[in-house]
């Protein structure tokens, strides 16, 4: 994906080297991206033949080479961004959900004490994506549009969706751990353990 950011970037901004790039990056998304992958892309893009380096202007920094996109990086970001929109095909294989599969393996004081720590570091950063909302918008310029206010606005409903996950997740947790003990056959001393019933995967209904 981030290639197609920065041929995005030079496709319609002219020849700019990699920190320009970096901080446009960061100005119109809100994400900082690591300083070293995004320079191993750029000259992933260079080998490829997708942007190559260019001339610097008169007075220009001689330690910074811009870049600029060439023909087949121009054919290669038109043909990604009218693409179909693969939104379909999430992945779900982040920290949150990978973590969540192991809690019941844990010793439940220890899932309780997890859970309620997710929820709280999710909270915390959904106010401050709440402040840097707030203030890309009063930033924005009369008579301009950008991206960033809608682009936070969608990770903060992320977050909020994340809460309900951990919460009704939370409450199947509690029920499945205050369930009865149960045995799939009959034990053998010092070698089957209880196991309990599997984890519901939605609230009870009462």
């Amino acid at each position: 994906m981030v290639r197609y950011l920065v041929l995005g970037f030079l496709r319609k901004g002219g020849a700019r080297h990699g920190y320009a790039l970096m901080k446009l990056y960061r100005e119109r998304s809100g994400l900082q991206i690591s300083t070293g992958n995004f320079y191993r892309e750029l000259q992933r893009l260079v080998v490829e033949g997708l942007a190559r380096t260019a001339a610097n202007p008169p007075g220009a920094d001689a330690r910074r080479a811009p870049y600029e996109i060439t023909d087949l990086g121009i054919a290669a970001f038109d043909g990604w961004l009218a693409q179909p929109n693969c939104a379909g095909n999430v992945q779900l294989d982040d920290d949150l959900s990978t973590r969540t599969l192991f809690l019941a393996d844990t010793d439940p004081a220890l899932a309780r004490r997890l859970l309620t720590q997710w929820r709280e570091e999710l909270w915390i950063r959904s106010k401050i994506l709440e402040r840097e909302r707030d203030f890309a918008l009063r930033m924005e310029a009369p008579g301009s549009f950008g991206a960033l206010p809608f682009l936070l606005t969608r990770r903060l409903k992320r977050i909020a969706a994340d809460l309900e996950f951990l919460d009704e997740f939370r409450s199947a947790f509690e029920e499945w751990s205050a369930a009865p003990v149960t045995r799939t056959a009959a034990p053998t001393p010092g070698v089957d353990e209880p196991v309990r019933a599997p984890l519901k995967a939605h609230r009870r209904t009462e």
